[in-house]
């Protein structure tokens, strides 16, 4: 580790340790050990993690929240207020739009697999009539 940071010149003249005793490092210190040392630098505290950027890449938005550990929904409530004000409108419509094919599709009673062919074969439709659920059963049977 201090070849990396005498690249960078921040290698204190008097050295530092590797971690604090117990990870414990003291409040407000960012050169009390490598570790703190390296956690603070620019390019470290920007980077996403892996879980975000799999996200984003997506095209999803991607808001991380503190633990509640209180019930306090005016919090939470807010939160949620916030992240949908993020979301398009016409994306919570064109998931509300599949939802309901894809419960039409349970109700008639095909699950999983047969479900997502289904609506796939079927998307322009507003609802999958019976005599199509048959079909694609047969569909299916003979596949």
């Amino acid at each position: 580790m201090p070849g990396w940071f005498k690249e960078q010149n921040l290698w204190p003249a008097t050295g530092l340790n590797a971690q604090c005793k117990g990870f414990k490092c003291k409040l407000n210190r960012t050169d009390c050990c490598c570790w703190q040392l390296f956690f603070f630098q620019l390019d470290y505290t920007s980077q996403k993690s892996h879980l975000e950027e799999n996200i984003t890449s997506c095209s999803h938005i991607c808001n991380f929240y503190p633990n509640q550990h209180t019930c306090d929904m005016d919090v939470m409530e807010r939160n949620v207020l916030s992240c949908l004000d993020d979301v398009p409108l016409l994306r919570i419509q064109r998931y509300a739009n599949q939802s309901t094919h894809f419960i039409s599709v349970y109700v008639q009673g095909l699950t999983g697999g047969k479900a997502a062919w289904a609506n796939h074969q079927y998307h322009r439709h507003h609802t999958l009539p019976p005599s199509m659920i048959l079909e694609v059963k047969e569909a299916l049977r003979k596949a």
